[in-house]
C-alpha cells in the first residue's frame, strides 16, 4: 500500500489528473495487490481533417494552412506531455532512489554525529580566535594603538 501510496503521490503532483488506486482491497487469499493507474486525457486532441468518400477517396475538409495550424496544436500537446512524464519519472525516482545516508543512519549524506560536529565546532572557533589574534597583532605592530578597541569591536559587529 505504500508503494501504491507513492505512485500515486507522484502521478498526481506531475499533473496526471485522473490517476487512481484500484483493487485496494485484499484477495481472498489475503494478499493485497495495489493497482495504480496513471492516466490523463487532459492534453489529448482530435480533429476532423477529412473523410473516405464510397469510392475510397480521400476528401480534404480542411486547407494547407488550417492542417498546419493543427499540426502546431498537436505538437504543442505533445511537448505537454513529454514534460508531464519526465515530472513523473523525476518524482518516482526521487520517491525510491536509496540514498547512502541510510546506511550510516544519518537524514542527510553529510551527516556527523554530535561529537564530531562539537569537536569541528570547537576547532573552527579556535581557528577563527586565532585569526583575529593574528590579525589584532598586526593592527598593533603597524599602528600607534590608538583605535584598536574601535577595530575590534568592528570584527565582532
Amino acid at each position: 500500500m505504500d508503494y501504491a501510496q507513492g505512485v500515486l503521490t507522484a502521478a498526481l503532483t506531475a499533473g496526471f489528473r485522473e490517476s487512481g488506486a484500484v483493487s485496494l482491497g485484499a484477495a481472498k487469499t489475503g494478499e493485497s495487490n495495489p493497482m495504480v493507474a496513471v492516466r490523463s486525457a487532459g492534453y489529448s486532441f482530435d480533429s476532423i481533417i477529412g473523410y473516405q468518400d464510397s469510392d475510397g477517396s480521400n476528401v480534404a475538409l480542411v486547407d494547407e494552412r488550417y492542417l498546419q495550424t493543427l499540426v502546431t496544436i498537436a505538437n504543442e500537446r505533445f511537448k505537454i506531455n513529454v514534460d508531464r512524464i519526465t515530472r513523473f519519472r523525476k518524482a518516482l525516482l526521487e520517491t525510491y532512489e536509496t540514498k547512502p545516508s541510510d546506511a550510516t543512519g544519518g537524514s542527510k549524506p553529510d551527516w556527523e554525529d554530535a561529537d564530531a560536529r562539537k569537536r569541528r565546532k570547537r576547532e573552527e572557533g579556535l581557528a577563527r580566535q586565532q585569526a583575529l589574534q593574528s590579525q589584532v597583532a598586526q593592527d598593533n605592530s603597524g599602528s600607534s594603538g590608538e583605535g584598536d578597541v574601535d577595530s575590534m569591536q568592528g570584527m565582532f559587529c
